[in-house]
């Protein structure tokens, strides 16, 4: 087994062991929000919790997706004014350092909206997750009904 090797490419924050030449990054969309220790992202998460009015302990041992899900599924509203001024949701996204976490889950999130990530530049973390968390909460197009011509 190889060691950890973190490295920095083209805005990519990659965690990945090196071992006979496979490479993995940290999809922090889909990992446990309790297995990652970094401080900005579980307040961030903390932070989203506020803002739509959920217990955190609900979502202690579930996905980041799957809380973007639930907050998109029962009409909670993100909006700023729910939020802590100074902090990780206000903070606007050229901001961020490009090895945090909080920037790797915007990057990842651009990506699921097919966006790039420099065109968020500008605008807040709050405002990138309203936009692109919305593929997590669509709903499924119904299904059409069988019609049989006579």
């Amino acid at each position: 087994m190889g060691a950890v090797v973190r490295t920095i490419r083209d805005g990519y924050r990659e965690n990945s062991r090196v071992r006979k030449g496979f490479r993995a990054m940290t999809n922090y969309l889909e990992t446990r929000m309790s297995e990652i220790a970094d401080f900005d992202f579980q307040k961030l998460i903390d932070e989203l919790c506020f803002c739509v009015d959920l217990p955190r302990d609900d979502f202690h041992d579930q996905r980041l997706s799957f809380l973007l899900m639930a907050i998109g599924r029962e009409g909670r509203t993100l909006s700023a004014q729910h939020t802590a001024m100074p902090g990780i949701l206000t903070t606007s996204v050229h901001k961020l350092s490009h090895d945090s976490a909080v920037f790797q889950v915007c990057n990842q999130l651009a990506a699921v909206n097919r966006t790039n990530i420099e065109s968020f530049d500008g605008k807040t973390v709050l405002s990138l997750i309203k936009k692109c968390s919305k593929i997590y909460s669509r709903e499924l197009a119904r299904a059409k009904k069988a019609r049989r011509k006579v």
